[in-house]
This record gives C-alpha cells, structure tokens and sequence, in this order.
C-alpha cells in the first residue's frame, strides 16, 4: 500500500527530467546558432544581419529564463518527492508486520475411527519501531473450537519478546522465549517440517514449542571462508520437578511463576557453512526441584545438511535429573529424517510451471526413537516408543504444503505419543 505512491512520484519526476533534457538541447543548438550568426555578423557587420542578431537574442534570453524558472520549479519538486520517499521507506522499514501460519491435519489409525484435525492457526506479530529496537511475538489457536468450552482448544502466547540491537555478535532479548535445545529452528513451525507429527525427542524429551520467561544474548558472525556462527542463550526460569518417565512436557511452569529460587542457563550454538551444512549444540543446566537441591543438566546435538536433491536432518537429545534416592532420571531420544527431491520435469512446465515455477515432490523417510527412564507413580519406571514414517509431499511454493504419511509406531509400558499404531495421516500447511 505505501509503496504505490513512491513509484508514481518517481515516474512523474522522472518525465520532466526527461522533458528538461530536451530543452536543454534545443537552447545549446539555439546558442551555436546564434554563436554562428554573431560570427558572421562581425565578418559582414550589416545592420540588418545586426537586427536579426538581437532578435534571436531576446529569443534565446526569454527561453533560457523560463527554463531556469522549470528548472527550479523541478528541482523544488524532487527534493520533495525525495523527502516523501525517504518518510515512506522509514515508514515501510519500522511498520509492524502480520503473517500466520496453520495445519489441518486427517489421522487414520488402524482399527479406530479417523479424526479431522484443525490442529493450530497461529498469529505473528512482529515491527521495527527503531533501527536497533524490535518486537516479536506468535500467538496459537490450538484446536480452539471455543476456548474452556465442551468442544475444547487453547490460546497460547509461545513467544513474546523485545529485542536491542548493539552489534550482529551480541543483541540483548527479552520476553517469552522459544528455549534455545535442540534443532527447534526445523521443527517448531509445522509448514516447514517435512514430516506431519513432531519426532517423538521433541515432543517428550525437548519438547519443541518449549517456552519460558527469561532475558539473555544472541547473535551471529562470519568466521571466514563460507563459515559463519551463530547463539542464543538465556537465563530463563527453568523446568519445575515434573520430570518422570513421560517426559519433560508436564515440568514447563507457567508463565510468571517459578517452583524455586534458582534460574536455569539455556543455549545453543550453531556453526554453518554456506547454507548447505550447519552442526548445532545445545546445554542446559539448572535446580529443577522445590528446595533448590537437585540438579537438572541437559545436551543436545542436531545436524542439517542440504547437497543437491538430498537433505540429512538429526537430533540427539538427553537429560538427566537428580534424585533423592536412587538413580538420576535419564531422558534421551534421537532422530534421522532423509529427504530426497523427487520433482518431475513436467511440474515445471505448462500451466503448472508457469502458475508454480519452483514446485517440489519430495519421498521423505524417518526414524525416531526416544527412553524415558525415571519416578513415575511412585516407582522407577523405563518407557520406551520408536516410529519409522515415510511420506512425500508437495510443495507448490514454500508457503504451501501437502503432506501424506505412513507412520509405524511401537511402544513399550506407557504408551508416550501414539502408543503401538499404525496410521495414515495426510495434512496441509500454510504461512503466509
């Protein structure tokens, strides 16, 4: 909306640019004219040659004042569409930004009825209101048919934070923030994930839409040649004693309060080279119970790799967790997930080309496994569950996504996300 009126200001300065430059050549061939005519004069010197001198004088005299008056006239002019051009790039630059983002997902398991899914449609606000001043925040309507009514859903706030820009190295944030463990980046925002279910690791173990209160650190830097590095890390309130064999998901507090006088150290840190390869590291570490006397530390490793048609995404994660008596909880779980670009050529051209010149098919092949080792109900318990999916998708743009999976799950004890089950799943995502 703000850009229309910039480009019609710089259209019209730039016609009577144009239009000034050919006046301008029609007075110098008027000056060499009349140049030549003085030349002539003073070889012949006749009074009427000298009549006709001061004619195309005058002519010259009053043509070249009225250029000056347009000339001054457009310069006034530019100098306005230039301030008008610099107010609306400041405008555009530091406007507050809206997209959202959503999936709708259909779930077939074997034996049991199938089940439509609006799974979430998310808001994101964001704005510069300062070049080194900024805000985010992402707002979920998780399966909200009527928020606390029979037909259930929630409105969660998963990230609300404000950031100050000192150098690419080191900016200070705070709000609520996405805990930094793990490959989050990949798998948080579900258009972007290649597979329809989050990985079983985050989901128990890290879970992927973890957020906390907290303030701390990031930034980015070139470390030469095609490598480059990148951080967040953050002092955040930290996971409460909710930790047992089914996971980390129920320690998340809420928002505004804290079980304990401690503060947990949360980070990742990411080297990359040339976009095609980045190795992340991740820790965590903090009092995770009432009184301030059990340790939690946590660790991850996560990698990503892109040559070509093939793309390699992997996750390790664990934690472990202090007792009082008897052996610390363990939680850990993994991933590797394989892509391969299928596109046809025939995508690419056509109506279909035309219409979506950078479509993709993409087969897409997943294991994933997590235990879960800890107090549960009273007793140590050990609750194990892996996954084999395998799906393909379609891309027509990177703002649209349709996905069909065959997932195989297996679990023993207490079933952690689906259980044993089979299941066809198809889903389309959006962000716009």
């Amino acid at each position: 909306m703000l850009a229309a009126p910039a480009g019609a200001a710089e259209d019209a300065v730039d016609r009577r640019v144009e239009r000034l430059e050919k006046d301008l050549a029609g007075v110098r061939r008027d000056v060499a004219e009349l140049r030549a005519l003085i030349e002539h004069l003073l070889a012949r010197g006749t009074a009427a040659e000298r009549a006709a001198v001061e004619e195309r004088v005058a002519a010259v005299e009053k043509q070249t004042a009225e250029l000056d008056r347009r000339q001054q006239k457009l310069s006034d002019a530019v100098g306005e569409a230039e301030t008008n051009l610099g107010i609306l790039s400041e405008t555009e630059a530091r406007r507050s930004q809206v997209t959202v983002y959503g999936t709708f997902n259909v779930v077939d398991p074997q034996g049991e009825r199938s089940v439509f899914d609006g799974e979430a449609f998310e808001l994101v606000l964001s704005g510069q209101p300062h070049e080194r001043l900024s805000f985010f925040s992402e707002i979920e309507f998780e399966r909200a048919a009527s928020v606390g009514g029979e037909r259930g859903g929630e409105v969660l706030l998963e990230q609300a934070y404000a950031t100050y820009a000192w150098k690419p190295w080191l900016n200070l944030r705070a709000g609520v923030l996405l805990v930094p463990f793990g490959n989050f980046n990949v798998d948080h925002y579900a258009p972007n994930r290649d597979v329809i279910a989050k990985p079983l690791t985050s989901f128990v173990v890290a879970p992927s839409d973890w957020t906390d209160n907290g303030f701390g650190f990031h930034g980015s830097t070139l470390l030469g040649g095609a490598w480059s590095f990148n951080y967040e890390t953050y002092v955040v309130a930290g996971l409460d004693a909710d930790v047992t064999a089914a996971g980390t998901r129920a320690a998340r507090q809420p928002f505004g309060s804290d079980n304990n006088q401690n503060k947990a150290v949360v980070g990742r840190f990411a080297w990359n080279r040339g976009g095609w390869l980045e190795i992340g590291a991740s820790g965590y570490s903090g009092k995770y119970d009432d009184d301030d006397r059990l340790d939690l530390r946590g660790w991850a490793l996560d990698t990503s790799l892109t040559r070509g048609r093939f793309k390699l995404v992997g996750e390790y994660n664990r934690f472990d967790a202090a007792q009082l008596s008897g052996p610390d909880a363990v939680l850990r779980g993994y991933y590797g997930r394989v892509v391969l670009d299928v596109t046809p050529g025939w995508m690419r051209r056509g109506w279909h080309g035309s219409a979506f010149p950078n479509a993709q098919l993409a087969l897409v092949g997943q294991y994933d496994r997590v235990r879960l080792a800890g107090p549960l109900d009273g007793v140590y318990a050990t609750n194990v569950e892996r996954r084999f999916t395998f799906g393909i998708n379609y891309r027509p743009t990177h703002q649209w996504v349709l996905k069909i999976n065959y997932e195989d799950s297996e679990a023993t004890a207490l079933p952690l996300q689906r259980g044993t089950l089979q299941a066809l799943l198809a889903s389309i995502g959006f962000q716009f």
